[in-house]
């Protein structure tokens, strides 16, 4: 019997141009830091070009940066997504 993934997700990450669209989520345990959370947005998402990724709730914006990620909701806004 398949298991339902997404209620162990605490990380959900959207479309911006497209709010109610979910494109992927993960668990967070504490050892996914933003920096890693850009590069696996790259690689899943097949962007070549800039993206720019914002909490929904707090309107915090994800850096390139080796602290770790909040489970949150996240916007992905990026040409061609």
């Amino acid at each position: 019997m398949p298991t339902d993934r997404t209620l162990v997700r605490n990380v959900v990450f959207y479309d911006a141009s497209k709010p109610d669209q979910v494109l992927g989520g993960l668990r967070q345990n504490g050892s996914i830091t933003e920096a890693n959370f850009l590069d696996i947005l790259g690689i899943v998402l097949v962007i070549r070009s800039l993206i720019c990724v914002q909490e929904r709730t707090s309107k915090e914006f994800v850096v390139r940066r080796n602290v770790p990620l909040q489970s949150g909701v996240y916007d992905i806004f990026a040409p061609g997504i």
